[in-house]
């Protein structure tokens, strides 16, 4: 139907000289919700999306279901770029992110929209079904829950970003991956805590990219998933070392989960599998999770937390303040750390909402028996400001970058020689 409607709509625009809008909308982490929930839930929410998007548009516009969680829309009669950026930002998309209730289960989903415009972009129905399509996946890399118009460039970013994926697909198997550290102070003593281990990718073709280039791309390709194994393996694996070298004793191992490795059902095996073959201490484990990760499906992972926790590792909220978590959840997860995310870090000095913001996390997170840590921590004025206001750790460029594992063993080495600990200058 969408076809047919989208080649009546072209042959009255030639006729009319009007234009047409052609949309491709898709639900951003639908997989994540018929994986978890199942497919059930899923068609609920489907029916319940369509039902919008056609209250949402004029009655002679079309809405169709192109398969999966895509939808096609038919614009007529518009009269410019204008009126489609307004009827997409101001109407389809917040009809979209409305809280859902499917059988019980209170959803919250967003959208990715791609719009392609006759006669502007092209004259061929093929052709602007593709660029539609292809703006929308501009959308999904740009951040997701927001509409991107076709331009010129689309295409190359496009075609950038299929290159990209080419390239991802084979990094694991060429060993273009490596891990480096950032240390973490505890925040009074200044004394080496632990470190996260962050992931680097070196491409011959790419050259050195950035996580932020790639890690939502091996999110959306599944690639997250053996990726992030091999970082917590490697990881732990080099902790290991460090110990049996004597380089130090007792620190704290922080390594990132992706979603779709908490919604993974082998998550838990895995993890148990890469202690028992590496030696890591478990409690010297910490997993982080984000915020907003945790409140995709909080149920489920409320489940899943309480099984890693099992292991004996630590649990972190990184990114703290920056989703929209309900406290009455919060205090379900057993979770050991709040990570304050470094967005009000960086300008608690100037901003007094920000200060505000931090000084209430660090609060939130003492009634609730945890460890604040404080990242971004770019100077000592915010170091020792963090300090006064009781915040427990303290992570930034402050007091070092990330660094490779051989640049970590010397900044480690490089400190006051101290039994155990480190501290830093």
């Amino acid at each position: 139907m969408c076809h047919q409607r989208l080649a009546e709509a072209l042959v009255q625009a030639r006729q009319s000289g009007e234009k047409v809008g052609v949309l491709f909308l898709d639900l951003d982490r639908f997989k994540l919700i018929n994986d978890t929930l199942g497919h059930h839930i899923g068609d609920g929410l489907l029916r319940t999306v369509a039902r919008r998007l056609t209250q949402a548009v004029r009655a002679d516009d079309t809405v169709c279901r192109l398969g999966g969680d895509e939808f096609v829309i038919v614009m007529r009669h518009i009269s410019g770029r204008e009126e489609l950026d307004a009827t997409v930002n101001q109407r389809l998309i917040p009809s979209i992110r409305q809280n859902t209730l499917v059988e019980g289960h209170n959803l919250t989903v967003s959208c990715s929209v791609g719009v392609a415009l006759y006669p502007d972009d092209s004259t061929d129905q093929e052709e602007l079904m593709r660029q539609a399509d292809a703006a929308m996946y501009e959308a999904k890399t740009a951040g997701r829950d927001m509409a991107r118009f076709f331009s010129p460039e689309t295409d190359q970013r496009v075609l950038a970003r299929q290159t990209m994926e080419g390239q991802l697909r084979q990094a694991l198997g060429h060993q273009e991956f490596s891990l480096h550290y950032q240390p973490r102070l505890t925040a009074r003593t200044r004394r080496l805590q632990g470190a996260e281990a962050l992931l680097r990718w070196n491409n011959p073709v790419l050259g050195s990219v950035p996580p932020g280039s790639f890690i939502q791309l091996a999110e959306e390709t599944g690639l997250i998933k053996p990726i992030g194994l091999w970082v917590v393996r490697e990881a732990c694996t080099q902790w290991v070392q460090y110990q049996e070298e004597g380089l130090f004793a007792g620190l704290e191992l922080s390594v990132n989960l992706s979603v779709a490795q908490l919604s993974d059902p082998d998550l838990v095996g895995q993890l148990h599998e890469v202690l028992e073959q590496t030696g890591m201490p478990p409690q010297l484990l910490e997993l982080e999770l984000t915020e907003s990760h945790l409140m995709d499906n909080p149920l489920a992972a409320q489940e899943q937390v309480a099984a890693l926790k099992a292991l004996g590792v630590q649990i972190a909220i990184d990114d703290f303040g920056t989703g929209y978590s309900s406290l009455a959840y919060l205090k379900r997860f057993e979770i050991d750390k709040l990570k304050v995310d470094q967005s009000f870090v960086q300008s608690m000095l100037d901003d007094p909402a920000d200060a505000a913001i931090v000084h209430a996390v660090i609060a939130l997170g003492h009634t609730l028996g945890l460890k604040v840590v404080a990242e971004g921590v770019e100077n000592l004025p915010t170091a020792q400001t963090l300090t006064a206001l009781g915040c427990d750790e303290l992570q930034g460029y402050c007091f070092s970058r990330p660094l490779s594992a051989s640049d970590f063993e010397a900044w480690v080495r490089a400190q006051d020689d101290m039994p155990n600990r480190r501290k830093a200058r």
